[in-house]
């Protein structure tokens, strides 16, 4: 029955059905017409899909985005990931009626107009989206063949940021970005990590930071030590804090300016700073490079400097080495000059004399 809160001149309503509350105000102080609007939210409630469980796919995506991936660093790729799937398939339609000639028809769509891994790392959101809504929320998903999407995709490139680019990229970069694009090329962390970053995970002490990883589900859940040197101390201390409360905990905001009110730092998720990074890319005529391709530069001058790839296998945070040896080409260049700079036909006569050659009598 509809009741009338204290200080309140509206009737109200408030039920359970399956152990889900539904409250709200009727909209009317007359009695009679309250029980008819509670009446009609009665029927709408055992009719909303977290109560049959019959979710349609806009709302699969639309919940999942809420409840995952809305204060994630990728929200936006993700929003424009959900967005092209609800393009080819209709988002009026029930999770339960998905078939892989769904599926195959988003690939084909999609292959046509962005490269294969863009179309992968579509279908893998879709597919954490559908478990996410089975497990959460009960949501009946058919078993669908998502295996049979994947498109081959070429070998990851390495893209290293030359001195002569590095330059140019400062030149034409704002002010405001330069300390995150240096951070990136001091510690290698991916774009997430630095994002997530808060003044509570730097410990000056200890000269040790705290960065959140990816997952294999692509979540930021694992978390490494990552050392800091005296030139990422120096950095970070010249770095400016936000002034809004909500964004002040975090290491690295964007000045974001405003017609109605002054200037103030934002924190970098869900902002225009990468964007306007790649601007600065463009504009320096730097060719196929982007922000991640920082975390490249980072491993093959460290690897180039050090000639240890297990130290720089942990400073990246990999969890096997294997994925670190892409980057072993910078210790076959060094092979190939040492191999260039030795004859086993002479004696090498100009030669410095080795160590235990001079041992000899």
């Amino acid at each position: 029955m509809p009741y009338r809160p204290k200080g309140s001149r509206n009737w109200h309503y408030d039920f359970q059905i399956r152990g889900r509350r539904f409250h709200g105000s009727c909209g009317t102080d007359d009695f009679e017409e309250a029980k008819a609007v509670e009446a009609e939210a009665r029927v709408a409630a055992r009719n909303a899909p977290e109560i049959t469980r019959n979710f349609t796919l806009s709302e699969a995506l639309g919940t999942y985005f809420a409840d995952v991936s809305q204060d994630q660093p990728s929200a936006r790729t993700t929003r424009s990931q959900f967005r092209s799937i609800l393009t080819v398939i209709k988002p009026a339609t029930p999770l339960s009626q998905l078939t892989d000639a769904d599926l195959m028809r988003l690939r084909s769509s999609r292959r046509s107009e962005v490269s294969n891994a863009t179309v992968n790392r579509t279908f893998a959101s879709l597919a954490r989206a559908l478990r996410h809504m089975e497990n959460k929320h009960g949501a009946a998903v058919p078993n669908l063949n998502f295996s049979a999407t994947r498109l081959p995709e070429p070998k990851e490139r390495v893209r290293e940021l030359t001195i002569a680019e590095q330059k140019r990229l400062f030149e034409h970069l704002r002010r405001d970005l330069h300390p995150l694009v240096q951070f990136a090329l001091m510690t290698g962390a991916r774009q997430g990590s630095i994002c997530q970053l808060r003044w509570r995970d730097i410990d000056v002490d200890t000269g040790r930071m705290k960065f959140k990883m990816k997952t294999d589900t692509g979540t930021s859940a694992k978390s490494m030590n990552f050392p800091m040197s005296r030139e990422i101390k120096a950095m970070l201390a010249t770095l400016e804090k936000s002034d809004d409360p909500d964004h002040a905990p975090y290491v690295f905001t964007f000045r974001v300016h405003n017609r109605k009110r002054a200037a103030r730092r934002r924190i970098l998720q869900n902002s225009t700073a990468f964007e306007h990074f790649r601007k600065a890319v463009n504009a320096a005529d730097i060719e196929d490079f982007h922000f991640h391709d920082l975390r490249h530069t980072f491993a093959t001058r460290m690897l180039r400097e050090t000639k240890n790839i297990k130290m720089v296998s942990r400073l990246l945070g990999h969890s096997e080495i294997t994925t670190t040896s892409r980057y072993a080409h910078v210790l076959d260049e060094d092979l190939a000059d040492a191999i260039d700079g030795f004859s086993a036909l002479s004696n090498n006569a100009s030669r410095k004399p080795s160590r235990s050659a001079k041992k000899r009598p």
